[in-house]
């Protein structure tokens, strides 16, 4: 049976949030496999203002909707596991992906600093997705 969890992206624009995009994952919700592999897939990414022919196309989204349609494009390989689902839906670990509209208009391209992620489980988490990578949900004997 999988671990199951949902992954909400929503833009943050002058304190007001939108939820774009709900997704639902059938496996591997917990931190450790779907939430450090979402904090990965961001770290290797930098959000821009309009492309460049000097710009590596692999690393870089054209703002917020381009990150998230390529979220859906390179996780969603096969029939099953990913799906979209409505903004209501709750399962064992619950993710958002919220992106700081503000900041992006003044000119800031880093996913670290543009990027909050929150986790409601056990243990809940709030922080950049670099800070979601080292956290841990339970301390190894």
């Amino acid at each position: 049976m999988g671990t199951r969890s949902t992954m909400k992206f929503i833009r943050k624009e002058n304190n007001k949030l939108t939820p774009l995009v709900s997704i639902y994952r059938q496996y591997d919700g917990y931190i450790d496999g779907v939430g450090h592999e979402l904090a990965k897939w961001l770290l290797n990414k930098e959000i821009t203002n309009g492309i460049s022919s000097n710009d590596d196309l692999t690393k870089i989204a054209n703002g917020f909707d381009c990150l998230i349609a390529q979220y859906i494009r390179d996780f969603k390989t096969e029939p099953g596991n990913l799906y979209i689902t409505d903004m209501g839906d709750k399962e064992e670990y619950n993710y958002e992906v919220i992106f700081d509209d503000d900041k992006y208009f003044d000119g800031e391209y880093n996913v670290d600093d543009l990027i909050t992620i929150k986790v409601d489980s056990c243990p809940n988490f709030e922080g950049k997705p670099s800070e979601l990578l080292s956290f841990k949900e339970s301390e190894e004997d």
